[in-house]
């Protein structure tokens, strides 16, 4: 028996293009790969701008945009905990798309910690210091919270 789970939010949604109010468009599966290569199929909403037209999907935390891996397992990954060894990955993920994600997050790392710079100094009314700082926010934000994946992605996206 395949279980899909229905994703929903009762926020306002608004587009991160142009911030016009978005509407419900449709819905369309999802599927979220596990270690090991378990699945799980989630009914995501997609959303229309008023405005300028474009689609957005509706993604819980669990999942990471433009990657059908949950977000605990690439946070695994990035921090060591799941490795090409692991006999409980049974190479879901494979040991080339490990690669893949450490590569990602090296090759993002100084853009990420702009994002948090820029997002903490305009949203959150930190000094201007902040920006100007050496501080890598990424790598704090990483050591502080076990969900800084997620965390990192709502700011991001």
């Amino acid at each position: 028996m395949k279980m899909i789970f229905f994703v929903e939010s009762s926020a306002i949604s608004y587009c991160p293009v142009c911030g016009e109010p978005l509407s419900y468009r449709d819905s369309c599966v999802r599927i979220m790969r596990l270690e090991g290569g378990m699945k799980r199929r989630f009914l995501i909403r997609r959303l229309k701008c008023s405005n300028c037209g474009r689609l957005h999907r509706e993604l819980p935390d669990c999942l990471v945009p433009y990657k059908h891996y949950a977000s605990e397992v690439i946070s695994g990954v990035l921090d060591g905990i799941v490795s090409p060894d692991d006999e409980d990955s049974a190479d879901f993920p494979c040991e080339m798309t490990m690669r893949r994600w450490h590569c990602w997050l090296e090759a993002n790392r100084i853009r990420i910690d702009g994002y948090l710079k820029s997002t903490g100094c305009r949203l959150l009314g930190f000094s201007t210091e902040l920006l100007e700082s050496r501080v890598p926010l990424l790598d704090k934000l990483r050591s502080s919270r076990p969900e800084w994946l997620e965390t990192l992605l709502r700011f991001l996206y």
